[in-house]
C-alpha cells in the first residue's frame, strides 16, 4: 500500500542521516592516512579532498603542516588549499599558512597569502609576524607578505610605514603590491598619501595604475594632495591626479575648481581625464549647482581639437549645472552646435547631455530635430588594426546620432510642438532602434494629435517586434486620442511576438476604460 512505502522510505532516509557523521569521520581518517602515500598524486588527491570537507577535517591540520615540506609542488599547492579549507579558527593552520609564504613555488605563496585573508579574523593576531617577512631577503617572500597583508585590512594598518617603504622597492611588483595594500586600507592609509602621489612618477605604468586606484580608495584625505598634483610639472602626475579624482566621485567635490582650471592643460590626456573627472563627480553628485567658471571652461572645451576632450566635456556639462541662466544658455547653445560635430561620438554625447538637462534645454529642440532626421550624417574616426598596418578609417554612424537625438527630443520637448514633426519623421528611419524610440517619445508628448496617432498606427505593421510594441505602448499612453485606432491595435493581440501581444491586450483594456 502507498502509505507503507512512504514509511519505509522515511525509515531509510533517517537511517542514512544517522550514519553520515560516522562515514565523514572515517573519510577524514582515510584521507589523513593517504597523506603519507608514496605516490605524490595520491598525497595531492587526499589534500584536495580535505580542502572540500571544511572544519570537519580539522584533525588533519598537524599532518597537513608536515606536508608543506613535501618535495612536490603540486602536493604543497593542494596542501595550502586544504589548510585554508579546514583551518577556520585554527591558530595552527594560520601558522602553517604563514610559513608557506616562504615557499619556493609562487602558486603556494599566493594561495597561502589569499588563505590568510580568508581567515583574517583568526590571523589578525599574527599581523606582526607577517609584517616581519617584509624585511626578508627573498623578494618573493616580501611580495607574498604584502599580498597577505592586503587581505587583512583594517588590521594591517600597523604596517603602513612598511608599505610606504616598499613603494620605493627596486621591483615594480613590490611597489604595485605596496600601493594595493595601502588602497585596501582606505582612509586609514592617509599618512601614505604624499608617498603614493610621488609614485605617479613611477617608471612602470602598472605601478601608476595601482597608485591611481589606491589614491581613489583613500578618498577625501587624498584630495588636497591630488589638487596640487593637477599643477605638477610632470604629465604623468597631472594625468594620474585627474584620474584618481574622477574615480572618487562625489568625494572629490572640493577639487572641481582645480579641475576646471586643468581643462586648459596643454596635454590632451590631462584634458580628457580632467573632463571625465568632472563628469564622474557630477554624475555622483546629481545635477548640483557648480561654479560658473567650471561650466564656462567645459563649454570652451567643446571646441577642443581632440574628440575625446569634446566628448568628455559634453558628458560633464550634462551632469553638472549652474543657476546662472546666461552661462546655462551658452552651454546649451554650444551643445546644440556640437550636434553637428565632425565626430559622431561627440554628437551623441551632446544629445545625451541635452537629455540630462531636460526641459531646461528646450532652446535646443530645433537643433535636436535636425540631428534626429539627418540621414547618413555623422561619422567617427577609428583606428583599424594595429602597428604598421594601422590606418584611420571613417565609420558611418549617423544612425546612432539620430537615435540619441530622438531620445533627447522625448525628454527635452514633451510639450513643444516643434518636436512633433521630426519625431514623426523618425518613425520612417531605416534603423529600427530609431523608429522604436521615436514611437515611445511620441507617446509621451503632451501635444499629441490625430496626426501623431495616424503616424503611430502606420508602424503597427513594422517588421521589427520592438517597434510594434513601442507603437502600441505609445498609443496607449495617448489615451482617448487613440480610441479610433482600437481595431488596428486589436489585430496585434494575435501577434507572433508574445511581448507585442501582451502590450496590445493591455492597451486595449486601457483604451476601453478611457473610451467608455
Amino acid at each position: 500500500m502507498p502509505w507503507k512505502n512512504l514509511i519505509i522510505n522515511i525509515f531509510i532516509v533517517l537511517s542514512l542521516l544517522s550514519v553520515q557523521p560516522v562515514f565523514a569521520e572515517l573519510d577524514v581518517d582515510r584521507l589523513i592516512v593517504a597523506l603519507d602515500h608514496p605516490l605524490w598524486t595520491a598525497r595531492r588527491d587526499a589534500a584536495e579532498s580535505l580542502a572540500t570537507i571544511g572544519s570537519e577535517g580539522s584533525k588533519a591540520i598537524p599532518k597537513l603542516i608536515q606536508l608543506l615540506a613535501d618535495t612536490d609542488k603540486e602536493v604543497r599547492r593542494a596542501t595550502v588549499r586544504a589548510l585554508e579549507g579546514v583551518g577556520g579558527g585554527s591558530g595552527d593552520a594560520i601558522a602553517g599558512l604563514i610559513s608557506a609564504l616562504d615557499d619556493s613555488d609562487w602558486v603556494v605563496r599566493r594561495r597561502a597569502a589569499l588563505g590568510l585573508g580568508v581567515h583574517r579574523e583568526t590571523a589578525a593576531g599574527s599581523v606582526d609576524i607577517i609584517k616581519g617577512k617584509l624585511s626578508s631577503q627573498s623578494p618573493d617572500t616580501r611580495k607574498a607578505a604584502l599580498l597577505a597583508l592586503s587581505g587583512m585590512a583594517p588590521d594591517s594598518k600597523v604596517a603602513v610605514p612598511d608599505f610606504i617603504q616598499s613603494l620605493t622597492d627596486q621591483d615594480w611588483e613590490m611597489r604595485a603590491a605596496a600601493a594595493h595594500a595601502l588602497g585596501k586600507l582606505g582612509t586609514d592609509a592617509e599618512p601614505a598619501v604624499p608617498s603614493l602621489a610621488s609614485q605617479l612618477r613611477d617608471p612602470d605604468w602598472r605601478v601608476i595604475e595601482q597608485v591611481v586606484e589606491s589614491l581613489s580608495r583613500i578618498g577625501r584625505p587624498a584630495v588636497p594632495t591630488l589638487i596640487e598634483g593637477l599643477q605638477d610639472a610632470s604629465v604623468p602626475v597631472r594625468w594620474g591626479a585627474a584620474r584618481a579624482l574622477g574615480a572618487m566621485g562625489a568625494d572629490a567635490v572640493d577639487a572641481i575648481p582645480a579641475l576646471s582650471m586643468a581643462l586648459s592643460d596643454n596635454v590632451m590626456q590631462v584634458q580628457w581625464s580632467t573632463a571625465r573627472a568632472l563628469w564622474a563627480i557630477g554624475e555622483d553628485l546629481g545635477n548640483t549647482d557648480i561654479s560658473d567658471q567650471t561650466i564656462a571652461s567645459l563649454t570652451a572645451a567643446l571646441a577642443d581639437a581632440d574628440w575625446v576632450v569634446r566628448w568628455s566635456a559634453a558628458r560633464a556639462l550634462g551632469a553638472l549645472g549652474t543657476d546662472n541662466q546666461e552661462i546655462t544658455r551658452q552651454s546649451i547653445e554650444a551643445l546644440a552646435s556640437a550636434l553637428e560635430d565632425g565626430d559622431s561620438r561627440v554628437c551623441e554625447a551632446a544629445a545625451f547631455a541635452l537629455e540630462q538637462m531636460g526641459s531646461d534645454a528646450r532652446e535646443a529642440v530645433e537643433a535636436l530635430g535636425t540631428a534626429a532626421t539627418a540621414v547618413n550624417a555623422g561619422f567617427c574616426e577609428v583606428i583599424d588594426a594595429e602597428g604598421e598596418a594601422a590606418e584611420k578609417i571613417l565609420l558611418a554612424t549617423g544612425w546612432t546620432v539620430r537615435w540619441a537625438a530622438v531620445r533627447a527630443l522625448g525628454v527635452v520637448g514633451p510639450d513643444n510642438e516643434a518636436a512633433l514633426e521630426p519625431l514623426m519623421q523618425a518613425l520612417e528611419d531605416d534603423e529600427w532602434q530609431v523608429r522604436g524610440v521615436a514611437a515611445l517619445a511620441l507617446g509621451q508628448h503632451q501635444r499629441g494629435n490625430e496626426d501623431v496617432v495616424t503616424a503611430l498606427v502606420s508602424v503597427l505593421a513594422d517588421e521589427q517586434a520592438p517597434v510594434r510594441k513601442a507603437a502600441v505602448i505609445a498609443l496607449g499612453n495617448l489615451g482617448s486620442l487613440s480610441v479610433p485606432a482600437s481595431d488596428e491595435i486589436q489585430k496585434l493581440v494575435n501577434d507572433d511576438d508574445a511581448a507585442v501581444s501582451q502590450a496590445a491586450e493591455e492597451t486595449i483594456l486601457k483604451l476601453n476604460q478611457v473610451g467608455g
